[in-house]
C-alpha cells in the first residue's frame, strides 16, 4: 500500500468554531483525507464570536488535530470598551459615535496587532511546530486566511523547511479586504502589512483564492500565478431528508448569517414595506437566521408594514439552517458596497445554490458574483438602489409555480478539494 502524503492544515477557525470562516477547509477536508494524511493546527482556546459544537462531528475520525494555545486580546479591550465586541466580528462601520476608549483601541488594533489580533499565537506555534517537526515529517503545509497570522505561522516553516510545498489561501483579501481602509493606520504600519503580505505571496509554492477578481488582485500585489478555488456546497449536507415541514402560512423571503451595518441596503428594507404596503394579496415573511447588526433591525422595525412581517432568529446549527432555506421561497443575498465588489463571492451562495431557491442579490452587476448567477440561472444581481427591480423580483417569484432548477452541479465541495488535491500533487 502506498503511503499517502503527509498533510499540515493551520487554521485559526476549525470547530467548535461556528461560521462562515470554519466551513471551507472543514468540508474539504472530508475529501482530502481520502487522499492526504491530515493533521489540522488550530488554537486550543480560541475566543471565537460563534461557536457551533455540532460542527464536531463532522470532522473525518483520521484527522489529527494539533492544538496550541492562543492568547485574544479581544477579551481584555471588550473589559475596557464593550463596543469593542464589534471589532471582533468585523463590524467597524457604525453610524453611532465611538467612545474615546473605543477610537483608542482601533488605534491600538490597526497599528500594533499586524498582521491582525491573534499575532500573538505566531511565535509559540512556529516554535511548537518546529518543535513537532523533529520527530514527524510533513509533505506540504496549508495555511488560510484570515486571520492571515497563520500564513506567517507558514511563511516560518517554509524558510525552516524550504522543500515543505505550501499552499496559501486567502478566503479573504488582505490588504484590499473591504474594511482595511476603515482602520486608522499610519504609513509605518500599512508598509509593515504590504511587506508582510507581498513576501508570503512570493514565497507561497501555490497561493489560491475564492473569486477570480480577487485572485487578480492579489496577482497584481506580487504573487505568480492565483488559483481560484470556489467555496461550493456539500452535496452531503443536503441530501437530508426533513421531517415534514410546518405549514407555511405567507411565502419566506430568508437571510441567511451575519449582516454587519456596511452591508445594511435601507433601500430593500423601504422597498419590501412599500410592496407589502401595495400588494397584500402578496404578503410574505422576512426571515433573519444569524448575528443582525442594531441599526438594521432598528430600520426594519421602524416600517410599518415590514416590521409586522420580520422574524429575527438567532444564530443555530448548519443542519437546522439548512431545513430553513429548504422551507424558504426567496433567498436574500446582501453585498458589502465596497471597492473590492467586484470580486465578493460570499460562501452563502453555494448553500443558496444547493437549496434551489432563487436568489435575490443586492450589490453591483457585471461582478463574479453576478455572472456565476447568471451562468448557474440561480437569480438576479439587482443594483444598489434599484427599487423597481426589487418590485419585478417579487412579482416573478414570489407565487410562481414553475419549478426552479439552477445549474449547480460544477460548485461542490468535492469538486473545491479535488482542485486543491491536483495543485499540491503537481508540486510534490
Amino acid at each position: 500500500m502506498v503511503n499517502k502524503p503527509k498533510l499540515l492544515l493551520i487554521t485559526y477557525y476549525w470547530p467548535p468554531a461556528g461560521g462562515a470562516g470554519v466551513q471551507r477547509w472543514l468540508k474539504m477536508s472530508r475529501y482530502l483525507a481520502k487522499h492526504f494524511e491530515i493533521s489540522v493546527f488550530s488554537p486550543e482556546n480560541a475566543d471565537y464570536p460563534i461557536t457551533d459544537e455540532s460542527l464536531n462531528q463532522e470532522i473525518p475520525e483520521n484527522i489529527l488535530n494539533l492544538q496550541n494555545k492562543i492568547w485574544e486580546p479581544y477579551a481584555w479591550a471588550e473589559k475596557l470598551s464593550p463596543k469593542s465586541q464589534n471589532f471582533k466580528k468585523g463590524n467597524l462601520k457604525s453610524k453611532e459615535k465611538k467612545s474615546l476608549t473605543a477610537n483608542f483601541l482601533l488605534w491600538i488594533r490597526a497599528n500594533y496587532f499586524i498582521p491582525d489580533a491573534r499575532m500573538f499565537w505566531i511565535p509559540s506555534s512556529v516554535k511548537f511546530l518546529k518543535k513537532y517537526l523533529e520527530k514527524n515529517t510533513f509533505d506540504a503545509v496549508i495555511s488560510t486566511g484570515p486571520p492571515h497570522s497563520t500564513h506567517l505561522i507558514a511563511l516560518a516553516l517554509k524558510k525552516s523547511y524550504p522543500n515543505l510545498v505550501w499552499l496559501a489561501d486567502f478566503r479573504d483579501p488582505w490588504t484590499q479586504i473591504d474594511y482595511f481602509e476603515q482602520l486608522p493606520f499610519t504609513s509605518k504600519s500599512i508598509k509593515k502589512h504590504q511587506k508582510l503580505e507581498n513576501e508570503v505571496l512570493k514565497k507561497a509554492d501555490i497561493v489560491t483564492s475564492v473569486s477570480p477578481s480577487w485572485a487578480k488582485g492579489l496577482e497584481n500585489l506580487g504573487a505568480e500565478k492565483v488559483e481560484v478555488v470556489y467555496n461550493g456546497f456539500d452535496e452531503e449536507d443536503f441530501s437530508i431528508k426533513f421531517p415534514k415541514p410546518l405549514k407555511i402560512s405567507l411565502p419566506e423571503i430568508t437571510y441567511m448569517g451575519s449582516l454587519n451595518n456596511d452591508r445594511n441596503p435601507n433601500f430593500l428594507w423601504e422597498s419590501l414595506d412599500d410592496f407589502l404596503a401595495k400588494n397584500p394579496a402578496k404578503a410574505f415573511k422576512l426571515k433573519f437566521i444569524g448575528n443582525i447588526a442594531e441599526e438594521t433591525k432598528q430600520k426594519i422595525l421602524s416600517l410599518k408594514k415590514l416590521k409586522e412581517k420580520t422574524v429575527f432568529l438567532d444564530y443555530m446549527p448548519h443542519e437546522q439552517v439548512i431545513e430553513h432555506l429548504h422551507r424558504a421561497t426567496i433567498l436574500l443575498l446582501l453585498m458589502n458596497d465596497t471597492p473590492n465588489i467586484q470580486g465578493i463571492v460570499p460562501g452563502k451562495f453555494f448553500e443558496y445554490l444547493a437549496a434551489e431557491r432563487p436568489i435575490l442579490a443586492i450589490g453591483k452587476q457585471q461582478t463574479d458574483l453576478d455572472l456565476i448567477l447568471k451562468q448557474t440561472q440561480s437569480g438576479e444581481m439587482i443594483n444598489f438602489g434599484d427599487a423597481m427591480g426589487v418590485k419585478n423580483f417579487l412579482e416573478k417569484y414570489l407565487n410562481s409555480t414553475i419549478p426552479f432548477k439552477p445549474f449547480k452541479h460544477n460548485f461542490t465541495r468535492a469538486s473545491a478539494a479535488q482542485r486543491i488535491q491536483y495543485l499540491i500533487e503537481k508540486s510534490l
